[in-house]
Formats: C-alpha cells, sequence, structure tokens
C-alpha cells in the first residue's frame, strides 16, 4: 500500500499551486472542510489523516517512529515525493505547524510558504520562555490520557475551548475515535518536543496565526514565533480555541487569501 493510500490522502481541484492542509492532535482532515471547499476552485487541494488518526490505515502507525515528531515530518516528505507535489503552501495545525517546518527544510525547493495555525515550537516553560504548561501539569495530562477513561472529553474541551457552547461533533467524534496509545504516544511526542531551533531555519514566508484563548498555545506562543522566524507574519484570530478553522473559517480564509496573495510569484 502506497503512503497516499496509507495515509487516506484526497485531492481536489487542480490549480498550478498546492495547498497542503495537516491537521493536528486527535483529529482528521475534516477539520480543513471550510477551506477546502473555499480554495479547491482555484488551487489544488491535498489532504490526508496522520498516522493513527483518523481514516489512516492501521500499518501506518508506529510507536517508535511516531514517538516523536521527526517521524510525522517524515511522512510528510514522504507524501510530498510520492505524489510529487510543487508549489506547496503548507497549512499546518497544532502539531503539524513545527512538523510541515522540518519538511520544509528538507525539500525546500517544492514549497512556496507555510502557514502554523495554532502552532507552537515548545509547549514547556523555562529559560524565560513561557510556552504555557509546567512540568507538573503535563505530567498530570501525560497520566489523563494514559491511565483515565475520561481524557477524550479533557482533549475535546482543550481543543475547543468554548465555555459552555454546544460541542462541534465532528470533533468530538475525532477525538472518541483516536486510540489510547495512539494519543498517548502523541501527546508525549508534541509536549515534550522543542522545534525552536528550527525556527531559524525557515526558507519561505510564513503565516502565523492563532486565538487569543488558545488553552494548548498562550498569545505569548504567536509573538515568540514571529520573532524568531526570518520572514513572519503574526495576525491573531478573533474567537477562542485551538481549533480556528472550525470555529472561525471565514476569518482563517481571508488571512489565508491574503497570505496566498502576498506570496504569490511575481510576473517578469
Amino acid at each position: 500500500m502506497q503512503i497516499a493510500d496509507r495515509l487516506n490522502t484526497r485531492i481536489r481541484g487542480s490549480g498550478e499551486r498546492t495547498l497542503l492542509f495537516a491537521h493536528g492532535f486527535c483529529s482528521t482532515q475534516e477539520v480543513f472542510d471550510r477551506q477546502v471547499e473555499a480554495f479547491a476552485p482555484h488551487y489544488r487541494t491535498v489532504t490526508f489523516d496522520l498516522a493513527g488518526f483518523g481514516a489512516s490505515h492501521p500499518s501506518s502507525w508506529h510507536p517508535e517512529r511516531h514517538s516523536a515528531l521527526e517521524g510525522y515530518a517524515a511522512d510528510l516528505v514522504d507524501l510530498i515525493d510520492a505524489l510529487d507535489l510543487q508549489r506547496i503552501t503548507l497549512v499546518g495545525a497544532s502539531m503539524s505547524a513545527m512538523t510541515g517546518l522540518m519538511a520544509s527544510v528538507a525539500r525546500p525547493e517544492r514549497f512556496e510558504g507555510l502557514v502554523f495555525v495554532s502552532g507552537s515550537p515548545r509547549y514547556l516553560n523555562g529559560d524565560g520562555y513561557f510556552g504555557g504548561f509546567d512540568r507538573e501539569s503535563l505530567d498530570g495530562f501525560y497520566a489523563l490520557v494514559g491511565g483515565s477513561v475520561y481524557w477524550r472529553k479533557a482533549v475535546t474541551d482543550m481543543l475547543l475551548n468554548l465555555q459552555g457552547a454546544e460541542t462541534l461533533e465532528d470533533v468530538a467524534r475525532s477525538v472518541d475515535c483516536t486510540r489510547t496509545e495512539v494519543a498517548y504516544t502523541a501527546a508525549r511526542a508534541i509536549f515534550e518536543s522543542d522545534c525552536r531551533c528550527w525556527l531559524a531555519r525557515a526558507r519561505h514566508p510564513v503565516l502565523v496565526t492563532q486565538t487569543r484563548a488558545d488553552e494548548a498555545v498562550p498569545e505569548a506562543v504567536g509573538h515568540y514565533l514571529a520573532q524568531a522566524l526570518p520572514d513572519a507574519q503574526l495576525a491573531f484570530l478573533p474567537g477562542r480555541g485551538h481549533l480556528p478553522m472550525r470555529t472561525q473559517p471565514e476569518a482563517l480564509n481571508a488571512l489565508l487569501s491574503a497570505f496566498l496573495e502576498r506570496t504569490a510569484p511575481r510576473a517578469g
């Protein structure tokens, strides 16, 4: 089975430029449905399910390979090569922001730009850096995911942060369908990562965006990314939560459209 099939890849549209959408923790490619609907008429759009999530084939996930973000980045590079994707703007949500950056460093000739949606290079506080989590809170989260039947509700609440609003059923469903072993391994890969050393290696323009009320990625992280990346634009989205592509799709689409216009190659 080829990697595109293992990762349940879907290609829509036929534009010269490619929008490659990569979802985050306990999510699926369906989280980008509103973006695909908006951009497929003018771009080739590519979505897929990360190994272990959504409708990816069980054989795509390996506990050793995917115990670090580099394993997911390697999957992304393999998918780009297999599909011979060119002129890519990668829209990476959450964990896929940093794996997308890693892929762009590995294959810079294939990329035009990067969009980080609720991405973070480091979640653990320390040495003057504020990522939003201390060691005690992270260890508590790992214990919850690894040993409690209630972890799925806790993750859904963290992703949405809607303060009593009705939970989006598709988001809750994607969390509910994630195996505990996958969630625990991915959580440690994400929250123990430190990708700050990758930021200076970015060779493409980056749009950094998130809401100001994100339980996983505080506002300070967006400012840090904008300062640490060589060519970055920071734009905060209205609303709350970690999934603005679902909760604020029109606002995100407007930012993405403007970024694509800014990064389009100029004639002559």
